[in-house]
């Protein structure tokens, strides 16, 4: 019997961290995860109080919270390279590694046979990567565009990918999904959403969501605020019981966010306004309308079709099973479909 290989998974979002791993566990690799406790943000001590004060108060500066909670997340980072101290491991995967002080990075490429990174946001929203590259055997980043772009720091594109088993058999409660944090041309889209719908006499049932800790006047009565983030294995949850999720794209970067293949894996339709979709695989008409959120001409009509089944072989691609081996060069790499 074989040992199984040792990984150490460094993601500052604990939360999908911890999808990660469990999904890792379950393909059989040895698992230790570096930020083991919840690192608090703006929690400031006694003294970083008071210096704060005097920041706002005398100096006219509100920016100390963002300096001490650097300051305070370099420490809890020093504390966690501490619990691995003397520790060896087959691969380091550092998802988000930008995120990451570089004495990290710098410490898990000396405690790894190979260190790799995985990029599941733009280059553009996360420069600070490519500071970083000199410490990564492999860079992954899930923006074909980004591959093209930036050449000469030798980075792979690999797209998102689904957790866990697929599953075709959910009762759909809901109509359309939304799930995401607040930002003003998001709420402005699922207005324009909600007003084609009604002002079209469509029948529809909804759950459109954004968060924010600031509370903030909804522009449509179908447009939730909530002020708790929704954790990962909720939202799946919501999935399972929608029949058309929608996605908006970021500005910075064309990559295709999980929500696809979140659809992908359990038979969903998606709206959205990334038209880059059209160049994957998976793509199918009947399953994914494109729109820039003032143009649905077509809707009703994609509304009314039934999903098209997606070939098991192409769903099966973009499984984490396939994708770690990738990662981890356990197989060919995907091929870029773009």
């Amino acid at each position: 019997m074989n040992t199984p290989k040792k990984i150490l998974l460094l993601y500052k979002n604990q939360t999908l961290s911890k999808v990660f791993e469990e999904n890792l566990r379950q393909e059989g690799y040895s698992i230790e995860v570096f930020f083991k406790e919840n690192f608090e943000n703006n929690q400031l001590n006694l003294l970083q109080k008071t210096i704060n004060i005097f920041y706002r108060l005398i100096l006219k500066d509100n920016s100390y919270p963002l300096k001490a909670n650097e300051i305070n997340f370099r420490k809890f980072c020093k504390k966690s390279l501490r619990k691995i101290q003397g520790k060896k491991f087959d691969f380091c995967l550092a998802i988000r590694g930008d995120l990451l002080p570089e004495f990290v990075l710098k410490s898990a490429q000396k405690k790894c046979n190979k260190l790799i990174g995985f990029q599941l946001d733009g280059i553009s929203v996360s420069k600070r990567i490519l500071h970083f590259r000199k410490y990564f055997d492999e860079l992954f980043v899930f923006d074909p565009d980004d591959e093209k772009k930036y050449k000469e720091y030798k980075l792979t594109f690999l797209p998102n990918c689904y957790f866990g088993e697929t599953n075709f058999e959910n009762q759909e409660t809901l109509d359309f999904l939304y799930i995401g944090q607040f930002l003003e041309e998001r709420q402005a889209k699922l207005f324009s959403l909600h007003h084609f719908l009604k002002k079209n006499n469509i029948p529809y049932t909804s759950h459109t969501s954004l968060y924010s800790i600031r509370p903030f006047i909804p522009d449509h009565k179908n447009i939730l605020n909530h002020n708790n983030s929704t954790s990962y294995l909720e939202n799946i949850e919501w999935v399972k019981k929608s029949k058309i999720i929608i996605d908006f794209k970021r500005e910075e970067h064309h990559g295709l966010s999980l929500r696809f293949f979140e659809a992908m894996q359990f038979g969903k339709k998606i709206i959205t306004n990334n038209p880059s979709v059209r160049n994957y695989d998976f793509y199918h008409p009947d399953n994914i309308y494109i729109t820039d959120f003032k143009n649905f001409e077509g809707l009703k009509a994609f509304i009314e079709r039934p999903h098209k089944k997606i070939d098991p072989k192409i769903t099966e691609k973009y499984s984490f099973k396939n994708w770690i081996k990738t990662i981890l060069n356990e197989q060919k790499k995907h091929s870029d479909d773009s």
